[in-house]
């Protein structure tokens, strides 16, 4: 009985959508995981950054509900916040981690984190330019 609840509440999507919201991770914790994923992508793999603004919301945005072209429910809006803070994700292959940097710190966070990048990317492969061949004028005359 109580395995097929579960089941149940798996299938459901607003269990789903909790069930598979990971915490945020600190900031020091965030960089020394980027430093571990920069490290296994450095021979074979990238890791693909994103930074966002984020307003600390954990809810979906509330829509209004339409059927038939009239509005069965209106949605009301969600506060603004204060402050922003930067959402800042990394993933290489299926691991994902993530980190939110409050307005305050954000300078701080920026430059250790232009740092951390400069010294990761040493294992960057230089691009082979394809060479122009010059074609020589001929003395046809």
């Amino acid at each position: 009985m109580l395995k097929r609840l579960l089941n149940q509440l798996k299938h459901s999507i607003s269990f789903t959508y909790f069930y598979t919201m990971k915490e945020h991770l600190s900031n020091d914790v965030f960089m020394s995981e980027l430093t571990l994923m920069f490290h296994h992508a450095r021979d074979k793999g990238t890791v693909t950054l994103s930074i966002k603004r984020y307003d600390g919301r954990k809810v979906p945005i509330p829509k209004t509900r339409t059927k038939k072209g009239k509005i069965v429910k209106v949605a009301e809006p969600l506060p603004e916040p204060e402050t922003f803070s930067c959402l800042l994700r990394a993933r290489h292959h299926s691991k994902t981690i993530s980190s939110v940097v409050k307005a305050s710190e954000v300078v701080k966070y920026q430059a250790q984190f232009a740092q951390f990048l400069r010294s990761s990317m040493d294992g960057l492969r230089k691009e082979k330019k394809p060479r122009k061949r010059v074609k020589s004028k001929k003395a046809t005359q």
